[in-house]
């Protein structure tokens, strides 16, 4: 099992030695940055790895995350970044010292992007849960867009509401994703969920819909 270890150390972002390149990748701001290690050792399973925080010059650290030896970062200002990841031997011996550059801008045209924007995996799309009775929920959007229902569902769950899900349809050839809270066995409570949501997100009730899934 690979072992991961998160350093937040200004110092670490600079080694001699170290793979990859000086050239700044150019990013958008508040676009999520998927960064993995190009390093391999099939014959040593049980290394560390040990990121460093992305660290701008202003000396903020923006929003990241870890998950199986994969980084992920969102920019939330202009200016350069710089993330090191060390991995060493269980026993403290160094293998390799990688440096990741960014540039964050504040935009940069979809055609001219030489990257795919990634999605924070604590927010990764939500399923609904499986039940077995019928029962009822709210629908607050269907979005022909996957982030935007990630999005909204996110906001969702921000304001306080849990059971918030998503579920792909199909509607006249073109692809939806709705996004619904709450499993409910009695329409009054269901409606009484739609009113908190109108009330808390500021949405007109009649834009809110109360659904019996059987």
């Amino acid at each position: 099992m690979k072992l991961k270890i998160l350093i937040l150390s200004v110092s670490l972002l600079f080694f001699y030695g170290c793979s990859g390149n000086d050239e700044y990748r150019e990013i958008q701001v508040k676009d999520v940055i998927e960064i993995k290690s190009t390093f391999s050792d099939s014959d040593n399973p049980n290394l560390i790895y040990k990121w460093s925080a992305p660290i701008s010059k202003a000396e903020l650290v923006p929003e990241f995350e870890i998950k199986n030896n994969i980084f992920y970062f969102s920019a939330q200002e202009v200016g350069s970044y710089q993330i090191t990841l060390n991995i060493e031997t269980e026993s403290g011996k160094e293998i390799a010292v990688e440096n990741f550059n960014y540039l964050a801008m504040d935009f940069i045209a979809k055609p001219e992007k030489k990257y795919e924007p990634s999605t924070f995996p604590s927010k990764e799309l939500r399923q609904k849960k499986t039940l077995e009775k019928a029962y009822f929920t709210v629908q607050v959007y269907a979005k022909p867009v996957k982030s935007e229902a990630i999005k909204e569902s996110n906001k969702l769950f921000d304001f306080g509401f849990e059971d918030v899900y998503i579920e792909e349809y199909i509607h006249n050839g073109t692809m939806f994703w709705r996004v619904r809270t709450g499993f409910f066995n009695t329409k009054i409570k269901a409606e009484r969920h739609k009113e908190k949501i109108s009330k808390a997100l500021k949405i007109k009730l009649d834009d809110l819909w109360t659904v019996n899934v059987k």
